[in-house]
């Protein structure tokens, strides 16, 4: 619930994009939560929690030093259909960053 994840405000146009702020995840899904409860409606506007790089340590205050801010966990899994996942292989190998990402937010 601590972590610090990037949200979209789908609302909000700035050049091509959405602006994003950071915000606690445990913040992120109460909004998400009161959204649903309002009939997918908020005085926020609709968020979405986008690109978030789950494992990078860089989105957690006092993260350890590995570059890996849950290394218990494994996360990611990729799927038979797609396991020459050759982009991540070679991040991995040199351990300096990773495109996995985190997408979730309601609908609308």
């Amino acid at each position: 619930g601590e972590a610090v994840v990037p949200v979209a405000n789908c609302d909000v146009k700035e050049y091509n994009s959405n602006p994003k702020e950071q915000l606690p995840f445990k913040e992120f899904v109460e909004y998400w939560r009161e959204s649903i409860g309002n009939g997918y409606r908020s005085s926020r506007g609709c968020l979405y929690l986008k690109d978030w790089h789950l494992r990078r340590s860089g989105l957690l205050p006092n993260a350890p030093a590995s570059g890996i801010a849950f290394p218990e966990q494994d996360f990611y899994t990729t799927p038979v259909y797609f396991s020459s996942d050759w982009l991540n292989e070679y991040w991995d190998a040199v351990a300096s960053d990773d495109f996995r990402f985190v997408y979730m937010g309601p609908k609308g």
